[in-house]
């Protein structure tokens, strides 16, 4: 039979699953926690998150790349009726989130009061 033809009455579609339980039933498995604690509590905190890589290119006075340097920062963003963000930098994904935390933990935020809002 082709793909146009339509198929027997007695052709059905079950779920098929490989545990007792039916799809719909089965237990929900979680996985490995792959964010850092710190993004997760400023997320929890209210806080709208993102990390960003870039890397430092260090060359010689010849022209000769000498190292290439990681850099990783973490940003976050909040609204309380102002706007706060907060910026950090660290050589690793987790130093930047340890960085960005103290940043935040120590009240190193930027402010803006008015805003304004794009109409719909």
């Amino acid at each position: 039979m082709g793909a146009d033809d339509p198929q027997p009455r007695s052709f059905t579609l079950v779920p098929v699953s490989n545990g007792i339980l039916r799809p719909e039933q089965r237990a929900r498995r979680h996985g490995v926690v792959l964010q850092p604690t710190e993004r997760r509590q400023l997320e929890r905190a209210g806080w709208r998150t993102t990390l960003d890589y870039r890397e430092n290119h260090v060359r010689g006075l010849d022209g000769r790349l000498l190292r290439v340097e990681p850099v990783w920062v973490a940003e976050a963003e909040r609204y309380d009726g102002e706007v706060a963000v907060a910026s950090a930098e660290g050589s690793t994904a987790e130093a930047a989130w340890a960085n960005l935390s103290e940043e935040i933990a120590a009240a190193r935020v930027m402010t803006w009061q008015r805003v304004k809002f794009a109409a719909r």
